[in-house]
């Protein structure tokens, strides 16, 4: 393979390992799976899906939904609060494939409905813990004052309760996501609880990759949606959700300059590229791992090599003695991503091994 600028490389085996891994996690839990499909934002790896039976998908926004609705994916949940302005968006793709929105607000919901031609469900987003958006779990009277507006509503049905525990990030061991993820698990089954004395027969969904790839009890959740793991990073191994030899995509970079006196090397690859992510290893902050590229795949994270800071259209790696002996300028080095999600969408398309493009969304909004 020919590689001449910074170029998103995705293994297809790690990742349909990753897939396989996750699917056969939620039918051992009895789970609905509903993945994330922010992360890859693809229809090609959309389809490695759908070679394991997922028959439902998550996005991140409507214009995602309607470009995997052209793709024949029948059940779609926006992931995100309904933004009223793209109601004609939201019209056009509930004529012809069964919509799964979010809200945390009443006055939304009384809008929304008064707004749409066609029937959608809803699910009411519950916040617990992550502080970005969603009802606080506790809040039961606003809970229950957003049912009874969905219930009262013409055009939308109530889907359930959703949750999102981001701050699972935050942790830096599989302790750590284990407590979230159990206190998560816990805020959900409260509102449950609450569901249930109020004879509400609705689904509960919860999604994010740390818990759903360390957690193993999901009682009473009925149906997870992470996303990152399909393709993994370096903070996630870093927290520890998976190993090293998990992630699945890696930047392959070609080599400008050296700096003798750091061992310090310069590629091509810069904010631009990889985004500008970050993540604390020890006492360094380190913006990717490098690895060395084979012609299928690539080496372990080489021990004391990193990628120690990101400009435009620069990227400054920190090598050890031996490594940076090694490697010439015009040679090419592999990083693997800090956060996959933002590497892929500022690259906009992924190259395999066997030289084949892979679509990606953001590539679509670029044409």
């Amino acid at each position: 393979m020919n590689i001449t600028q910074p170029t998103l490389l995705i293994d297809e085996r790690k990742c349909r390992s990753n897939i396989a891994r996750m699917c056969e996690k939620a039918r051992r839990n009895d789970l609905i799976f509903r993945p994330h499909f922010k992360t890859h934002q693809s229809k090609k790896v959309g389809e490695w899906f759908r070679q394991e039976g997922v028959e439902a998908i998550t996005v991140s926004s409507l214009g995602m939904a309607t470009y995997f609705a052209e793709a024949g994916w029948k059940e779609i949940t926006v992931a995100f609060p309904v933004n009223l302005l793209q109601i004609d968006v939201i019209n056009a793709l509930a004529s012809h494939a069964t919509v799964n929105l979010l809200a945390d607000d009443r006055d939304v919901i009384v809008e929304l409905d008064s707004m749409l031609t066609y029937k959608v469900h809803l699910f009411i987003e519950i916040d617990s813990g992550g502080g970005r958006t969603g009802i606080p779990h506790s809040d039961l009277k606003r809970i229950s004052s957003m049912v009874a507006t969905v219930t009262a509503a013409d055009n939308i049905n109530l889907k359930g309760f959703y949750t999102h525990a981001g701050h699972s990030y935050d942790a830096r061991s599989k302790d750590d996501i284990r407590k979230v993820f159990s206190r998560t698990v816990q805020c959900m089954q409260e509102v449950r609880q609450w569901a249930e004395s109020n004879d509400l027969n609705v689904e509960f969904c919860m999604g994010d990759t740390p818990g759903c790839s360390v957690g193993e009890r999901f009682d009473e959740i009925d149906a997870i949606s992470p996303g990152n793991f399909v393709f993994y990073d370096v903070m996630q191994t870093i927290i520890g959700s998976c190993a090293d030899d998990q992630i699945a995509v890696a930047m392959a970079c070609p080599v400008v300059s050296k700096n003798a006196g750091s061992n310090d090397v310069c590629i091509y690859g810069g904010a631009v590229h990889f985004s500008k992510d970050s993540i604390e290893d020890g006492q360094k902050k380190i913006f990717g791992m490098v690895v060395r590229l084979g012609s299928n795949g690539w080496s372990e994270p080489l021990e004391g090599c990193f990628v120690k800071s990101l400009s435009q259209e620069h990227g400054i790696v920190h090598l050890s003695a031996e490594e940076f002996e090694q490697t010439k300028i015009g040679d090419v080095l592999g990083v693997l991503p800090v956060h996959s999600c933002l590497t892929a969408e500022a690259m906009g398309v992924y190259r395999n091994f066997n030289g084949e493009l892979i679509d990606h969304y953001a590539q679509k909004n670029r044409d």
